[in-house]
């Protein structure tokens, strides 16, 4: 299975409408601040994020500015979604950062947010590798499992939720209204790609089956976070 998001051919607009209001409802609703909590606690050098698969940029900028624990953040995707970004320590990579062909560099934190699940398991063990060989610490956090649970909050949320929430939705976009209301392309691809990323989605021992071979230098766990748990996969370098 393959998210629509995932393909060459699919609108760019449309990718942008779903990273956008995935986006603005985990911002909006604070689905990361358990997380933001547990960055806190953990002692991580002064060093530079940089998030993968970053979409619309958010959750990593909310996340970044909030927990305050690192120097600068550089976004990046394959997809590059153009944003005004007005802090000098925020950036987006506008070439196409594919994430399997990229090289990781030592001393700088990579972050990738409710994205994991997109890779088959060959390829989540290859990024795993990649990141522990360039002596990187990572955190690849999913707010998706694969429950019934999940599933009903994901297809109401791209239901009811698209419905309600689009028009507040930045960038403001009269073709996201367009799309939403008058011809409902957009919450079609949205509930779409939202049922088939539960589908795709892993349990915490899944992961910890998947990364065992890795032994004590990955930690996965569930953080609580009202009805949104959050399922962290905690990356560290190798000593």
């Amino acid at each position: 299975m393959k998210e629509l998001e995932d393909h060459n051919w699919f609108p760019p607009v449309l990718r942008n409408f779903q990273t956008e209001f995935i986006g603005f409802v985990v911002a909006r609703f604070n689905i990361y601040d358990a997380f933001i909590d547990h960055l806190k606690i953990v002692s991580l050098p002064a060093q530079p994020m940089t998030d993968l698969c970053s979409g619309s940029g958010e959750p990593a900028i909310s996340i970044y500015r909030k927990s305050n624990c690192f120097s600068s953040l550089v976004l990046s995707d394959k997809y590059p979604n153009p944003l005004q970004l007005s802090d000098h320590k925020i950036s987006y990579e506008m070439l196409s950062t594919d994430v399997l062909e990229m090289e990781f560099k030592h001393g700088t934190c990579y972050t990738m947010f409710n994205s994991f699940h997109h890779f088959n398991d060959k390829d989540k063990l290859k990024i795993v590798e990649k990141i522990q060989t360039a002596g990187s610490v990572s955190f690849l956090v999913e707010i998706l499992e694969p429950t019934l649970f999940c599933l009903l909050k994901v297809i109401i949320t791209t239901t009811i939720g698209t419905l309600l929430l689009s028009p507040f939705v930045l960038p403001f976009s009269l073709k996201r209204l367009f799309f939403t209301y008058i011809f409902p392309l957009n919450i079609l691809t949205i509930t779409m790609d939202g049922i088939v990323s539960v589908l795709k989605s892993r349990s915490v021992k899944q992961y910890q089956k998947l990364f065992a071979k890795f032994g004590n230098t990955i930690k996965i766990f569930r953080l609580k976070n009202g009805l949104s748990p959050l399922i962290v996969i905690q990356i560290q370098a190798k000593k």
